[in-house]
């Protein structure tokens, strides 16, 4: 007979609400992955690449302001009327670019736009992810909603450049827009998880942000969101210069890879813990940064796809768990909402400087400044961080040990 106990310590983690939001997820990154393909767009109306990262990174910028507000907002109005507003000024953005024909003041706000609906989203869908995620279960419940991102990304910067052949940036614009209104549609049939409060009971989100049991996965945060900018934003203007033209190969490759690498290693963490995946993970996506600027061409692109998607594929939903173990239980939000906003911090650090670094097509030093970023985070946790990862003293810890230790 089946042991009782195993249901409990594996409770469901595949339900109605978790389906929901991974299709909202999904259709959110259709609408948001072909933006890698904008710097394009920015050049072609005359920005440098410095101004590209500064158009860029206003984005994130905007992310960054509005998280703080986010983060208590989830508590004391709810996890729904944020998708809602969210959802409608990411909507709002993307029909905004149809009126972008200069490098100008406006871009700047529309960017600005742009990253606020995202920052609101981003914050929102990954705690709903965790609220929908079994403590027991949550480093793969976080692993396998993030599948969504990763399917959209190689969909839709494929889909990004076929809309541009066949009807321009405007068909392109115009497309988001669509994807993002049936995103916030879906996400608004995921009921309001129980037990959540619309009351700010928690710790204020500055409090939580020094905490000294987060300081490394802050900077691994910050580190990973960096290094991630320079394929994310300057991917495919280094791939027009060297003449390859489409990133497809590369997303494609890195998608796979990361999503194969999610369901066929998401217990890993839990099974073997949170550092000793976290660091080959991180040493993965140093070598395929690294590998970019020497081997050109469709094959080059391609295996560095693969290496940089496994290091995506346990490095974000590791630090993710590390921050919300590392805090009590009724922060999850706020840890959430600095999570994500880490992410914007990374680009809006890396946006400009990555693009300083590669002024005049030096994407070389660009590329191993970004794969150096990140070999310095995995030498400050192994050096520096004394937790296995779940040091907090959190209700998710305690259940987080009780996993593992039935699992042992």
């Amino acid at each position: 007979m089946r042991d009782p106990t195993l249901d409990e310590a594996r409770p469901a983690l595949i339900t109605r609400d978790f389906v929901l939001l991974f299709l909202a997820h999904l259709l959110f990154g259709l609408s948001f992955w072909p933006y890698v393909l904008l710097p394009v767009f920015l050049q072609e109306l005359g920005a440098d690449l410095f101004h590209v990262g500064l158009i860029m990174g206003s984005a994130a910028l905007a992310g960054i302001l509005i998280r703080p507000w986010v983060g208590s907002a989830l508590n004391r109005i709810g996890r729904k009327r944020l998708l809602a507003i969210g959802g409608l000024l990411f909507t709002a953005a993307n029909l905004s670019y149809l009126g972008i024909d200069s490098t100008g003041f406006s871009i700047y706000l529309v960017r600005l736009l742009h990253g606020s609906g995202m920052g609101i989203l981003m914050a929102t869908l990954f705690t709903l992810a965790a609220d929908y995620s079994p403590p027991t279960r949550r480093t793969e419940g976080i692993a396998l909603f993030g599948v969504a991102g990763h399917l959209s990304g190689a969909i839709g910067v494929l889909m990004g450049e076929q809309w541009i052949h066949l009807g321009g940036y405007h068909a392109l614009f115009i497309s988001g827009a669509v994807l993002a209104a049936l995103s916030m549609g879906t996400s608004l049939l995921v009921r309001e998880p129980e037990g959540t409060s619309h009351e700010n009971r928690s710790k204020r989100f500055f409090h939580i942000s020094i905490s000294p049991a987060l300081r490394l996965p802050i900077f691994g945060t910050v580190a990973f969101g960096l290094s991630m900018t320079s394929y994310m934003v300057f991917l495919k203007p280094y791939a027009v210069t060297v003449g390859v033209g489409s990133v497809t190969p590369f997303f494609v490759a890195y998608t796979l890879t990361a999503v194969s690498a999610r369901l066929i290693g998401s217990t890993w963490p839990d099974r073997f813990g949170l550092k000793p995946v976290l660091y080959p993970a991180m040493g993965s996506m140093v070598v395929g940064l690294s590998f970019l600027p020497f081997w050109k061409g469709i094959g080059g692109l391609s295996v560095s796809g693969i290496l940089c998607g496994f290091g995506h594929a346990f490095i974000f939903p590791i630090l993710s768990v590390m921050m919300i173990e590392r805090e009590e239980e009724e922060n999850r939000g706020s840890v959430v909402t600095l999570f994500t906003m880490l992410y914007d911090a990374g680009l809006l650090i890396g946006a400009p400087l990555l693009g300083l670094i590669a002024r005049g097509n030096r994407y070389t030093p660009m590329f191993l400044f970004a794969a150096l970023i990140e070999i310095t985070s995995l030498i400050s946790f192994f050096l520096l961080d004394r937790g296995e990862g779940a040091a907090g003293s959190g209700a998710v810890h305690g259940a987080k040990k009780k996993s593992r230790e039935a699992i042992r």
